[in-house]
């Protein structure tokens, strides 16, 4: 069984720093386990990303492979992701409050989420631990087992783990997404110098 390749470099236009040229969002992580120092790391990250008045509105659930709460985030899931996705060292369930200190809703927590987010990939990206994003997890269901306020909206679920893991033991048919070569739109589609792109 051939090692998964630890590194899949962005092909793009301009350079941008190493940590953004290097990631990726894996399907299969390396068996080594993420410590609570590290985890710290990942959400103080996190923790320092902006936001709209400083209103902070990201949650986060996290749980180590092992426990009772990761098999409940892997049972909240979507199929497709569940085939994969409990190889993850790390599970994470983001949250947005929608709610502003005033009580009217907040129009930027979801920006602001992916902020934090975005922070926490970076920090984890500096680490060799790789974040896979996923949209596939039933948000009412994981607001139900975790008793999630209602103002509160789940956004997405992250699988975290350190880069290495085995093709092999992905189901056959995520194998040969793993090596395929890293795409993405170019600017022309999604910039515009002062007009709408397109």
């Amino acid at each position: 069984m051939q090692p998964l390749i630890t590194q899949k470099l962005a092909d793009t236009d301009h350079e941008i720093h190493d940590f953004l040229a290097a990631r990726w969002s894996p399907r299969v992580f390396s068996d080594k386990s993420i410590s609570n120092e590290a985890v710290g790391r990942l959400f103080e990250a996190a923790r320092w990303a902006a936001s709209s008045n400083n209103w902070q509105p990201w949650r986060f659930i996290y749980a180590h492979r092992g426990s009772d709460a990761y098999d409940k985030i892997v049972d909240c899931l979507a199929e497709f992701n569940q085939g994969w996705a409990g190889n993850a060292p790390l599970l994470v369930v983001s949250i947005m409050d929608k709610s502003r200190p005033d009580g009217k809703e907040n129009f930027h927590a979801l920006h602001d989420l992916g902020l934090a987010v975005g922070n926490l990939t970076m920090q984890a990206q500096s680490e060799g631990i790789a974040v896979h994003q996923m949209a596939g997890i039933d948000f009412e269901k994981t607001k139900k087992v975790f008793e999630i306020p209602e103002q509160c909206h789940v956004a997405t679920a992250l699988a975290i783990g350190y880069y290495g893991g085995q093709v092999g033991d992905l189901p056959e048919s995520l194998q040969a997404g793993e090596t395929k070569k890293r795409e993405r739109k170019p600017l022309s589609e999604i910039t515009g110098n002062g007009k709408f792109p397109g």
